[in-house]
């Protein structure tokens, strides 16, 4: 699948790079970044979002609907709306796609989504509200050697299932990166059909069955179908003597039971 143009995430903003380029600063700001929505089968739900203009001079807001994934290691993609199989985007109708707010003004844009009959599962899709700087009349060569630089924010939108969501996950391997410190690969993959906020830990046991170890996985939210590459590192940054031992990944994603998946791990005497 064409996955589109990948944008790198931001928490606040992102920049995207059109086809012409001088130097902007974000004149607007938009909250809430994120619109989470329990919507039933059949049934419309509504939420909204505010644009204010907290700079100087007039800003030039236009919005586009998109579809929007992560990477297995994180990257952040905007896509073309109705890409994927979970997207929301043929639901969503806007109020708003292009104003221009003067300094100090404001625009709430609400975002209905119309939710078919039978739909079942959590979906999703993006907004982008996009800040164009005011065109320059330029000619020859010092047009052709600028870029026009757009500030982006994205706003995404979650329609989420109150009657048919089933939250599920599973670790599908973990591997051992360095034993000094102890590093580990671990791959995750969303396999419900709810949005889900996942945490856990690592567990490293010796022969014995005694702790030895024990560590925070980081929280990491999954779209369903969405597979993560967790890197995990002991943060004590201290080797694991010699010896062989068992480290087990568990992960809670909210739902009614805990996933879990291990390795041996085998630790070399010292060469020093």
């Amino acid at each position: 699948m064409n996955r589109g143009v990948m944008l790198r995430h931001a928490a606040v903003a992102m920049a995207i790079a059109l086809a012409l380029s001088v130097p902007v600063a974000a004149e607007i700001t938009v909250t809430p970044l994120s619109l989470k929505v329990l919507i039933p089968s059949g049934e419309t739900g509504t939420a909204s979002f505010v644009v204010r203009n907290v700079g100087q001079s007039p800003a030039d807001v236009r919005i586009t609907l998109h579809d929007w994934w992560r990477t297995p290691e994180g990257k952040f993609q905007v896509l073309p709306p109705g890409t994927l199989d979970g997207s929301c985007a043929p639901w969503v109708v806007y109020s708003h796609n292009a104003f221009v707010l003067a300094p100090g003004e404001e625009v709430r844009v609400t975002v209905r989504i119309e939710v078919p009959e039978g739909a079942v599962g959590d979906r999703w899709a993006l907004l982008l509200v996009a800040e164009y700087p005011p065109e320059r009349e330029e000619t020859g060569e010092e047009a052709m050697g600028r870029t026009r630089v757009v500030m982006a924010y994205a706003v995404k939108i979650l329609r989420q299932d109150p009657v048919n969501a089933a939250p599920a996950g599973e670790i599908r391997s973990v591997e051992v990166l360095d034993t000094s410190p102890l590093k580990l690969r671990i791959v995750y993959v969303n396999t419900g059909n709810a949005h889900t906020v996942n945490r856990g830990t690592v567990e490293v046991r010796d022969v014995f069955g005694q702790t030895v170890r024990s560590f925070p996985i980081e929280e990491f939210p999954t779209l369903p179908g969405e597979e993560r590459i967790l890197i995990v590192e002991d943060p004590t940054g201290e080797p694991l003597p010699e010896g062989i031992y068992y480290a087990f990944a568990t992960i809670d994603f909210g739902g009614a039971y805990l996933v879990r998946g291990g390795v041996l791990v085998q630790v070399p005497p010292s060469t020093e």
